[in-house]
C-alpha cells in the first residue's frame, strides 16, 4: 500500500514539476514575442541618402525628426551626418529616430551662367545654395532681352556657399531713338505729322488757352525738345484750344460727336481713325470704306481726348475734347 502510495505522490510531483515548467516556457515564449512586437533594433543610418532613409525608418514603424541641416566636407548633399539613438540600439516602435541631413560640401565651384536666360540663372543659384547679387542691364545687339552676359565671380571660382553672384543681363537690341524734335509753335496737324515721321505714338492731348499764341497749335510738350526718345515712345503735347461753349453749356453731348462723310468717287479709301484718351492711344477704325460713307465716333463724357482721322494714310482731321 505504502509503494503505491509513493508511485502517487511521485506521479503527482511529476505532474506539477511538468505544469510549472510548462508555465515558464510558455510565459517567457510569450515575452519574447510580445518585447519583439514591440521593440526594434535602430538601424545604422549616418552616410544614407535622406529618401532611403525615411523609407527605412518607416518600415519599422519608427518616426523620423530631422533636427537640422549642416554642411559637411565628407558627407553628401542630403545624406546623414549624425542619428539618434545610435545604430544599434533597441528602442520601441513609434518612437523618434533624431536625424542631422547634410547641405553638402561648405564651398561650391561656380557655375557657368553665360548664355543662359534668367529664370534659369536663378534656378542654378538657387540650387548651389548661392544668393542672387546685384543685377545690371546693358544693351546687347547679339543678345535677346533677359540673357546672362557675364557674372562675377567668374565661373569655376570656388567660393562659399550663400555668397552672392552679380549677374550682367542683356536688355536686348537698342530701340531706334531719336533727339525729340521740338513741336512747340506748330499746329496740331502738323506735330502730328512730325510724331508719325519719327515713329512716335500720341499718349495725351490736353488743352490750355494762350490768347497772345494762335489757336490749335503746340504750346507745350513731353518730353521737351532736343531730348533723347526711343521709338515708339509715347508724347504728351498741351495744345493752345478755348474751351467749347454748347447750348447746354461747357460739354455738351452734342460736342463729344465725331462725324465724317468720306469724299465721293469710285475707289474705297483707307481709313484709320485713332483716339487718344486716359494715356492711350486706341485705333477706332482701320479699313477700306467706300466713297461716300458718314463715319462717327462718340467720345466720353467728362474725358480729355483727342481724334485723329487719317485718310490713305495722310491726316486730314484732327478734334480736341475737353
Amino acid at each position: 500500500m505504502s509503494d503505491m502510495l509513493r508511485q502517487v505522490f511521485k506521479f503527482l510531483l511529476m505532474l506539477v514539476v511538468f505544469s510549472a515548467v510548462a508555465g515558464l516556457s510558455a510565459f517567457f515564449t510569450l515575452s519574447f514575442f510580445i518585447q519583439s512586437e514591440e521593440s526594434v533594433v535602430v538601424p545604422h543610418l549616418e552616410g544614407k541618402d535622406a529618401i532611403s532613409v525615411l523609407q527605412l525608418l518607416g518600415g519599422l514603424d519608427l518616426n523620423t525628426r530631422v533636427r537640422g541641416f549642416e554642411y559637411d566636407e565628407n558627407v553628401a548633399k542630403n545624406h546623414v551626418i549624425h542619428q539618434s539613438p545610435e545604430a544599434g540600439r533597441t528602442i520601441k516602435k513609434g518612437r523618434d529616430v533624431t536625424l542631422i541631413i547634410s547641405k553638402g560640401t561648405p564651398t561650391v565651384t561656380l557655375p557657368d551662367l553665360k548664355g543662359r536666360n534668367l529664370p534659369q540663372a536663378r534656378l542654378i543659384l538657387e540650387q548651389n545654395d548661392l544668393a542672387k547679387g546685384n543685377r545690371t542691364a546693358v544693351y546687347a545687339d547679339d543678345a535677346p532681352r533677359g540673357r546672362v552676359l557675364a557674372q562675377y565671380p567668374a565661373p569655376g571660382t570656388i567660393v562659399k556657399r550663400s555668397e552672392s553672384v552679380d549677374l550682367l543681363v542683356s536688355r536686348g537690341p537698342r530701340t531706334p531713338g531719336y533727339k525729340m524734335p521740338a513741336l512747340e509753335g506748330r499746329y496740331l496737324d502738323e506735330a502730328v505729322v512730325v510724331l508719325d515721321k519719327y515713329g512716335l505714338s500720341m499718349d495725351a492731348v490736353d488743352t490750355l488757352y494762350d490768347h497772345s499764341k494762335p489757336e490749335n497749335t503746340v504750346i507745350r510738350q513731353n518730353p521737351s525738345p532736343g531730348q533723347y526718345i526711343e521709338k515708339n515712345r509715347g508724347v504728351t503735347l498741351s495744345v493752345n484750344r478755348s474751351e467749347k461753349v454748347g447750348p447746354d453749356g461747357p460739354g455738351d453731348a452734342a460736342d463729344r460727336l465725331f462725324r465724317y462723310t468720306l469724299p465721293h468717287g469710285y475707289l474705297k479709301h483707307h481709313v484709320r481713325l485713332e483716339m487718344s484718351i486716359y494715356g492711350m492711344t486706341v485705333t477706332l477704325y482701320d479699313e477700306l470704306m467706300a466713297p461716300g460713307r458718314e463715319i462717327w465716333a462718340v467720345v466720353p463724357e467728362h474725358a480729355h481726348a483727342a481724334l485723329f482721322l487719317y485718310l490713305n494714310e495722310e491726316l486730314v482731321v484732327s478734334e480736341i475734347y475737353n
